[in-house]
């Protein structure tokens, strides 16, 4: 991140909690803003509607009823944010639902550096 470049807020939607907090280390390392996370759809829904970050990191799978692409079409109907698509599965009917929810990015986990750093870039561009 430069000089002068406006911080960006994510919400972090992920199951597996070390993989949310790896996550928000990175986010931070990068000079970015965790404003929450969740592990469910309930409190992934209401922690968005609260916090209206600038992008969500949504893994597919998560705990409990619910997943991240119903989490993704309810807020899209609301209050449309830019939702990237995180997930260990590459099941080709799965991605093609997610994709129908308009995500900036899917991205296959393991998430490296240089995928938030590209991430970022395509949320700067706009």
């Amino acid at each position: 991140m430069t000089t002068g470049e406006k911080r960006l807020r994510f919400f972090i939607v992920e199951d597996n909690a070390i993989i949310a907090f790896d996550l928000e280390r990175r986010v931070e390392t990068l000079g970015h803003i965790v404003v929450g996370s969740a592990d469910t759809a309930e409190t992934a829904i209401r922690g968005i509607l609260e916090t209206l970050p600038d992008c969500v990191l949504m893994d597919i799978r998560l705990k409990g009823d619910g997943d991240g692409i119903m989490v993704a079409e309810e807020i899209q109907k609301t209050t449309p944010r830019p939702i990237a698509f995180l997930t260990a599965y590459s099941d080709k009917g799965m991605i093609k639902q997610a994709e129908a929810t308009a995500p900036v990015a899917c991205m296959i986990k393991p998430v490296r550096d240089h995928d938030l750093q590209q991430l970022i870039s395509l949320l700067r561009s706009g």
